[in-house]
C-alpha cells in the first residue's frame, strides 16, 4: 500500500496530491484516554460517486460550476457505509439553481434521491415564479419538497430519516440562498479597504493532516447560511414548546459527547443533531421544522470571486476561511471540465476545484481517524466561480454596501446574527457526534453517523436500529 501524500508537518503548502492507497496510524487508548499504542491501518479510498461541471453565462456574469460527491468510508473496513450525499445544478431561462443534500438515517439515500428529483422538476415547472418572486420560491421549494415527501406516494419511510438542504438561486439581480440543517454556503469576496480579514486558527504541528494554505491573494469568507442547531435559543424554545427536549449523549466514562440532539420528551428518538431538515417525521412531532433560513445577497462583479456549498464532511474539518483560501490557491491551476475517468493521484492538473476541495477535506479527516478511531463522513462540494463581463473601469464605481444587512430571514431576524451564530470555525464535536470507536464491543449496534445512523458491518444482514440503546444520555439530564 502507498502512503499518504504528506509525511511530515508543513507550515505552508504550494503543491498537493492525493493518493488512492493510504496508511494511517490509529491511536489505541485506555479507559483514561491515554495512548497505549499506534495501530497501522491500510485502506483504499472511495472514488467520487458523482461529478459534474458546467459553464453558464448570465450577462453580466459568467459562471464556471463544478460539483463532486465523495463517499465516506471506514478505514478499518468494519462498516459498509452507504453514501447519502447528492447535489445538482441546472440552468433555465437566464437563471441557475444549485442544490446540495446530506442525508441521514436508514432511508437517508432514498430521501436525498427524492429531493434531488423533486427540486429539479419543481424548478423547471415553476421557473416563472422563481423569476417573478425568487425569495418566496427559494423558500417554497424546500417546504413543498418536505410536503411531497410526506405523501404516501413518495414511498419513502422518513420517520427517522431525512436530509439537510442548501439551495442557491442565481439570476441577474443577485444570489438567493435558503437552507435547512448544517450544510453551508460561503462567498469568497475581495475585502474592502478597511474590512477586517479573518485568519485561520493556528496550525497544530503535531497534526500531520492540518496544513496552512496561503492563497495568492487575500479574500474574505462571507457566510451565506447559518447552521441550525437545536441548542440555539430560538430553536430550543420551539422544540421545548412542541414537547421535545434537547440534550447530549454520554460516553462509557460519563463524559458528554457530540452535539446537542432533539429527542421526544420520554423517548430515545429521533436523536437528530439539527433543528431543521427535510423528512424526519418523528422529529417533526417534537419541534423540528422544514422552514428554511433565507438570505439575499447582491453580487458585486469583480469583487465576488466564488461560492462554495458543502456538506458537513467539509465543515467538520475546515474553517470557512480555510475553504476559501484553498479554493483560491488552486482553482486557476485546476481543470474546468470533469474527466471521463478519475485518475489517482488526484492533483490540480487533473481535477476540478470541487473535487480538489473534497479530497482535501477527506485528507484532513485522516487526522481525526488517527486520533478518534472513527469513520470518514460523506463529502459533497459545489464550487461556483464568478467572472465579470463588465469593463474593469465600471467596477470601480460599485456601491460596496455591507451585504449582511440585505434582506434575510435569519434566526432572531437580526442581520448580524449570522456572523454571531456561525463564526466559520471547523466544528469539533467530541467523538464526531455519536460515533463509537471501531474496537468498542458495541460498535456493531451503535457506530452510527453523527446525525442518525445507517452503517452496517460488512457482510452482515440488515438490522433495525430504531433507538440508540447502548449510548446513554447525560445522567443529570436523564433524571429531569
Amino acid at each position: 500500500m502507498g502512503n499518504c501524500s504528506c509525511s511530515k508537518p508543513s507550515e505552508t503548502t504550494d503543491s498537493i496530491s492525493y493518493s488512492e492507497y493510504l496508511s494511517i496510524k490509529i491511536k489505541e487508548k485506555d479507559f483514561s484516554g491515554r495512548v497505549i499504542q499506534n495501530e497501522k491501518v491500510e485502506f483504499k479510498v472511495t472514488f467520487p460517486a458523482f461529478q459534474h461541471s458546467q459553464e453558464i453565462q448570465l450577462s453580466p456574469y459568467k459562471f464556471f460550476i463544478s460539483g463532486c460527491v465523495l463517499p465516506g468510508l471506514d478505514p478499518r473496513g468494519m462498516m459498509d457505509k452507504e453514501c447519502q450525499d447528492n447535489l445538482f445544478f441546472i440552468e433555465k431561462e437566464s437563471s441557475i439553481l444549485a442544490a446540495l443534500f446530506d442525508g441521514h438515517g436508514r432511508e437517508g439515500l432514498k430521501v436525498v434521491e427524492f429531493c434531488n428529483k423533486f427540486m429539479k422538476e419543481y424548478f423547471q415547472a415553476n421557473i416563472a415564479d422563481f423569476k417573478n418572486n425568487p425569495e418566496e420560491s427559494v423558500k417554497k421549494i424546500i417546504i413543498e419538497c418536505d410536503n411531497a415527501l410526506n405523501k404516501p406516494n413518495s414511498r419513502v419511510d422518513y420517520s427517522i430519516s431525512g436530509t439537510t438542504a442548501v439551495i442557491a438561486y442565481i439570476d441577474t439581480t443577485g444570489l438567493y440562498v435558503a437552507s435547512v440543517g448544517d450544510s453551508r454556503a460561503v462567498l469568497a469576496t475581495v475585502p474592502t479597504k478597511n474590512e477586517e480579514v479573518k485568519q485561520p486558527a493556528k496550525i497544530d504541528k503535531n497534526n500531520l493532516y492540518k496544513r496552512f494554505i496561503e492563497p495568492g491573494r487575500v479574500l474574505n469568507a462571507l457566510a451565506l447560511t447559518v447552521d441550525q442547531k437545536p441548542n440555539h435559543q430560538e430553536e430550543l424554545e420551539r422544540i421545548q414548546q412542541s414537547g421535545g427536549k434537547v440534550q447530549q449523549l454520554t460516553d462509557e466514562r460519563g463524559n458528554k459527547v457530540g452535539p446537542y440532539r432533539v429527542w421526544k420528551k420520554n423517548g430515545t428518538l429521533p436523536g437528530l443533531a439539527m433543528s431543521r431538515s427535510i423528512g424526519d417525521g418523528i422529529g417533526k412531532e417534537c419541534g423540528v421544522i422544514a422552514t428554511p433560513i433565507f438570505h439575499f445577497f447582491q453580487i458585486f462583479p469583480g469583487k465576488d470571486q466564488f461560492i462554495v456549498m458543502g456538506s458537513d464532511g467539509v465543515w467538520d474539518v475546515m474553517e470557512n476561511i480555510e475553504v476559501v483560501n484553498f479554493v483560491e490557491k488552486f482553482r486557476s491551476r485546476s481543470c474546468k471540465m470533469v474527466r471521463k475517468e478519475t485518475v489517482y493521484p488526484v492533483s490540480p492538473e487533473n481535477s476540478t476545484p470541487a473535487h480538489l476541495l473534497a479530497e482535501e477535506s477527506r485528507y484532513r479527516w485522516y487526522g481525526i481517524c488517527e486520533d478518534e478511531d472513527v469513520m470518514i463522513d460523506d463529502i459533497s462540494v459545489i464550487v461556483i466561480e464568478i467572472s465579470s463581463l463588465m469593463p474593469s473601469s465600471s467596477l470601480n464605481n460599485l456601491d460596496l454596501e455591507d451585504r449582511r444587512t440585505v434582506r434575510l430571514n435569519s434566526l432572531g431576524n437580526i442581520p448580524n446574527e449570522a456572523t454571531k451564530m456561525q463564526p466559520g470555525t471547523a466544528r469539533s464535536d467530541a467523538v464526531r457526534g455519536s460515533f463509537i470507536p471501531a474496537k468498542d464491543p458495541k460498535a456493531k449496534k451503535a457506530r452510527i453517523d453523527a446525525k442518525r445512523g445507517s452503517y452496517l458491518p460488512v457482510g452482515s444482514e440488515e438490522e433495525s436500529h430504531e433507538t440508540l440503546d447502548g449510548v446513554p444520555f447525560v445522567e443529570e439530564e436523564k433524571k429531569q
